[in-house]
């Protein structure tokens, strides 16, 4: 197991010394179905029991947040409602939009210390996506996309967060339109996409939008590769 991470700076505010926080990177973002089945596999039970257990437990917590309630999932988290905003005074008043009731959930052990064996790596020089290989995943041709046939990318520093709009696959034709696929698998040093409609034969430019895993806190940089469409 290895885990990264890169160091930032601070905030300034907090004191007259730098001082630097560490931001880890993700190996990938699972979709909910790729959750549930990679929990299945690891527990026996099917994908759809896996299913109707979370959506059970977030309705457990749905109902405890309403009645204004800490929920306890033992081992795992406390569940706490809190306030974000801030108020013109002590007597408020709310403004709807700027406050805003928030629920956020406070790690409990053993689950808040599970890697507190690991020493990750840092990579602080920073993440650089790129590709190295397009392969047709039914041709089994590089550089060569056929129709709406699922194209895997080989390359460094990739994994598209699917949650997020600007994360994102696309091929860019030579008038300068783009088109999105669908990312079917994503994580560092592979993706799996596909087109929902074939795209008119000629060249293109396949672009990775992504923040290689570090999260918000980072720009969106651009992997691209020149590819045929066939």
């Amino acid at each position: 197991m290895t885990v990264k991470f890169m160091t930032v700076k601070g905030s300034e505010n907090l004191g007259r010394a730098p001082f630097y926080v560490g931001i880890p990177q993700h190996e990938r973002t699972m979709s909910r179905r790729e959750a549930y089945e990679h929990i299945a596999a690891a527990t026996g039970y099917t994908p759809t029991a896996v299913r109707a257990v979370f959506m059970a437990a977030a309705e457990y917590v749905r109902e405890n947040q309403r009645r204004g309630n800490i929920t306890y999932l033992d081992g795992v988290a406390s569940i706490r409602n809190y306030v974000r905003g801030a108020f013109e005074g002590l007597a408020g008043p709310w403004v709807k939009g700027r406050n805003v009731l928030m629920v956020k959930a406070v790690e409990m052990e053993p689950f808040k210390s599970i890697l507190a064996a690991v020493v990750p790596l840092n990579r602080t020089e920073g993440a650089k996506p790129a590709i190295n290989t397009v392969l047709d995943e039914t041709t089994l041709v590089y550089d060569v996309i056929t129709g709406t046939d699922v194209f895997s990318i080989a390359g460094a520093d990739l994994a598209p967060d699917t949650t997020k709009g600007d994360e994102y696959v696309a091929l860019v034709s030579a008038q300068g339109v783009e088109t999105k696929a669908e990312i079917t698998f994503s994580d560092l040093q592979n993706v799996k996409a596909q087109l929902a409609s074939a795209l008119p034969a000629g060249e293109y430019t396949l672009k990775v939008y992504t923040r290689s895993g570090l999260g918000d806190r980072f720009g969106v940089h651009v992997a691209t590769r020149k590819v045929m469409v066939a």
